[in-house]
């Protein structure tokens, strides 16, 4: 492994993934001044170990950038064509002036977060910290939960924002029958099992076997084919109990699918078959992506999607208008070039 992906799977490895690999830390008083916090604006601060936890999200995001050279570090090269210390102080700026227009934004509007989100955000945090043992990770590395905490309850409230804008009753509300549509066009839905192809010993089955296979799997979608339900069409056939929805969905411009997975996007709702690849045979059934509780599970994907990109744009218009007041001893104590040991 190169030296910036070894460097970066290191990394990763101490913080976590994503929009949730926030290393935060608490309050720290030097004698150079208050440095316990980075921005300010209004009643709502931006506090020294948010702002390190920023900063090391900007971090991640650099790893994402196009041309991103993976065989060094970021702090090896040029992020869009800007020295890396000065693009992840931009960077994490940026952050910090989104995390503030959330915040005001939220007050603003009058919103609250409900006890399921409160919930949500609890748990998450708990899953992080306590069940998957990053809480040591953190405070060995100097971070605070509650900084953790108030980083990841400002992204729930920035989704609630997008829901209240863009969802039911919204000021920009998406129709649901265009939602409904967009779904119905971009995504599939069907039913399949695996008649396996191959010996125990995962050998590919040849001659007269593979012939008993294929008619097998095929007289099962006979039976699909004449009215049987699938479920128990597939229950019989695995030896398990019935279930009572065992479909998946499937993105139609996802091109890493399989023989079974292929079928359903090209097939109509209602059309059944088997198709086979060098492993299985796939005994399938195509179903209409509006039955069932299937686009109520996936409206609020379809709505972020589609809307995504849009709320992102206004977020970064508040974050502009933010009016910022900055403790430049915290900012450079706690630069991100100070991140550069942690690769």
């Amino acid at each position: 492994m190169k030296k910036g992906m070894r460097s970066y799977m290191k990394w990763m490895k101490k913080i976590a993934s994503g929009a949730l690999a926030l290393l935060l830390a608490g309050s720290l008083t030097a004698c150079g001044g208050d440095t316990s916090w980075a921005y300010r604006s209004g009643d709502d601060t931006v506090t020294s170990g948010m702002y390190i936890g920023l900063s090391i999200n900007a971090l991640n995001t650099a790893y994402s950038l196009e041309g991103f050279d993976n065989t060094k570090t970021p702090f090896q090269q040029k992020l869009e064509g800007e020295d890396a210390v000065q693009w992840l102080k931009e960077k994490t700026e940026e952050l910090a002036r989104e995390y503030l227009a959330v915040e005001q934004k939220f007050d603003e509007m009058g919103l609250t977060l409900a006890e399921n989100e409160v919930n949500g955000v609890s748990a998450t945090v708990e899953l992080y910290w306590t069940t998957l043992g990053m809480g040591t990770s953190y405070t060995d590395a100097g971070c605070g939960k509650e900084s953790f905490t108030k980083i990841y309850t400002n992204s729930a409230k920035r989704g609630r924002l997008f829901q209240t804008i863009y969802g039911e009753g919204g000021e920009k509300e998406v129709p649901e029958s265009e939602l409904k549509t967009i779904f119905a066009n971009d995504y599939a839905k069907g039913t399949y099992f695996t008649v396996a192809l191959t010996d125990k010993d995962g050998n590919a089955l040849t001659g007269a076997d593979l012939i008993d296979k294929k008619e097998e799997a095929q007289k099962l979608a006979d039976r699909i084919a004449g009215g049987e339900d699938i479920e128990e069409v597939k229950a019989e056939y695995n030896g398990t109990d019935k279930s009572d929805d065992s479909s998946v969905v499937i993105q139609r411009s996802n091109e890493n699918l399989t023989a079974g997975g292929t079928a359903i996007v090209k097939g109509k709702a209602g059309e059944s078959g088997m198709v086979t690849d060098d492993k299985y045979a796939y005994v399938y059934l195509v179903q209409d992506p509006l039955s069932g509780d299937t686009f109520e599970n996936y409206r609020s994907t379809v709505l972020q999607n589609l809307k995504g990109d849009e709320f992102n744009e206004t977020v970064a218009e508040w974050a502009a208008a933010v009016t910022l007041e900055e403790n430049a001893a915290s900012l450079r104590k706690h630069s991100p070039k100070h991140l550069k040991s942690l690769l």
